[in-house]
């Protein structure tokens, strides 16, 4: 009797290699997103992670180690730019040591990859850990809060919305933000003429301000169409409501005006649509120089065109403080936020209403979305690391 007869004999078709082996391929794929191309999000991932690994191990070395200081690099006081407490990682190091102790933690037993990419940076009043462009000024990452609402409690059809932006003093600036627009609005004005005004700024720069130190100062804009999609916030910086004492320009006088550009894409009733905002810092430093509180408020309807004498500026022109012929002419607005008038003014003619931002009919919260980089954040090749930006970006509709 022989054992077996008749039983096919183990191994593995040439199908199954092949199978096996395109499998393998594709997970060593996965495993290699994360390490090539900065841009991919295994790469953002691979940053995130390495973000929270040396923060742990600072936080283990201020614990164990003498002395307890952060291996950083020394920064003079006073140097333009720099933030006290903001100091950069310096993984080399070397730490005296205690005779009277036997040991001092290693800050990391690996340095991070990432560290030939960007410069990671520890602020030494609160451990907290983040990274920044290389060369870039010692300062605090972006804080920037972002609130979103309905000038409303209960939105109409055809709600204003306030886009409230807090900046802190000695913070990065803003540079680009991509604000979401929940899939179910509607945003009109793609067919509004050039110049119609879609939105109006009232800005604060508060008591730490270096124009007019200890005073309040209020200045504004418009947010205007320029074409379907396309609109422009346009500031006079100088041409403000409100101050104290001083008659200082907020800007130089060939950058008191601005134009912020504003790339729309409009949200439709399954896709969610953006506003990007590309701010127009010029010659402005990398940090907020006071705290300062934007609100751009985005109208439900459009009842009002610039007209007459304005011509949208194609760069920055030059105007004075209280220079009553900058963007906003005295009579064309209230001195006490720059909401856009049409009587009496110059600048400023009435228009047939149209809707231009639409509620959802379906009663959700419906949620917005903010990120951005910052005028410190990271660009490596042609990528730019966004962030999410802290708020309240949720708006009930009933």
């Amino acid at each position: 009797m022989v054992l077996g007869k008749g039983k096919a004999q183990a191994g593995f078709t040439l199908v199954e290699l092949l199978s096996v082996m395109a499998i393998l391929g594709i997970l060593a794929g996965l495993v290699a997103g994360p390490v090539t191309g900065l841009g991919s999000r295994g790469q953002s991932t691979r940053l995130d992670g390495d973000r929270d690994g040396i923060r742990k191990a600072a936080n283990a070395f201020n614990l164990e180690a003498f002395p307890e200081a952060y291996p950083v690099l020394e920064v003079s006081e006073g140097v333009t730019g720099n933030v006290s407490g903001i100091k950069e990682i310096d993984f080399k190091k070397g730490l005296p040591q205690d005779p009277n102790k036997n040991f001092v933690p290693n800050f990391l037993v690996k340095l991070p990859d990432s560290s030939a990419l960007v410069s990671w940076r520890i602020d030494e009043n609160s451990g907290n850990v983040f990274f920044a462009q290389d060369g870039s000024a010692l300062i605090k990452p972006s804080n920037n809060r972002l609130d979103i609402s309905a000038t409303t409690s209960t939105p109409s059809a055809t709600s204003d919305y306030v886009l409230e932006l807090s900046m802190a003093k000695d913070e990065a600036a803003p540079e680009i933000m991509v604000i979401k627009i929940p899939a179910g609005y509607t945003l009109g004005g793609g067919f509004a003429d050039a110049n119609t005004v879609v939105g109006v700024l009232t800005a604060t720069l508060d008591t730490d301000n270096q124009v007019d130190a200890g005073q309040t100062i209020t200045f504004g804009g418009v947010m205007v169409v320029v074409d379907s999609d396309t609109w422009a916030l346009v500031i006079d910086y100088n041409d403000y409501a409100t101050t104290g004492t001083s008659t200082a320009d907020i800007k130089t006088d060939n950058e008191a005006v601005r134009v912020h550009t504003i790339e729309v894409v409009r949200p439709s009733s399954d896709s969610a649509g953006t506003l990007t905002i590309d701010f127009e810092r010029g010659s402005d430093t990398e940090g907020n120089q006071a705290t300062e509180v934007w609100n751009l408020t985005l109208l439900g309807e459009m009842t009002k065109k610039l007209s007459g004498t304005f011509t949208l500026p194609s760069s920055t022109t030059s105007t004075s403080s209280g220079d009553a012929s900058g963007i906003q002419a005295a009579t064309d607005v209230t001195t006490s936020g720059f909401t856009v008038n049409a009587g009496g003014g110059t600048n400023v003619t009435t228009i047939t209403t149209a809707t231009l931002t639409a509620n959802p009919s379906t009663s959700a919260v419906y949620r917005w979305a903010a990120e951005e980089p910052t005028s410190i954040s990271p660009v490596v090749g042609t990528t730019e690391f966004f962030s999410d930006v802290p708020g309240t970006q949720g708006v009930l509709i009933k």
